[in-house]
């Protein structure tokens, strides 16, 4: 089972960086196998590891794209941070 640690519309930014983004979704893929050597396959959905992000660019253009989850980190403010 996979831990997500992210929920929509949470504020993330990258690890070490100042960009605030807001998460959309995880990615999800469909997975084909073959169980038991069987011919029939099965179709299941699993989440790749990426988070769809969005924020808006030094170009006040609205920016979607995903981020790996590992490279994300809680956006925290500031005075927040310093209690």
């Amino acid at each position: 089972m996979v831990t997500l640690n992210y929920i929509k519309d949470e504020w993330v930014k990258e690890k070490n960086g100042s960009r605030l983004m807001q998460v959309d979704e995880y990615q999800i893929v469909e997975t084909v196998t073959y169980e038991n050597g069987s011919s029939t396959p099965i179709t299941r959905r699993a989440y790749n590891g990426k988070v769809w992000c969005t924020w808006v660019n030094e170009n006040q253009t609205v920016v979607t794209q995903p981020f790996p989850e590992s490279d994300l980190e809680p956006a925290i403010r500031q005075s927040a941070a310093n209690y």
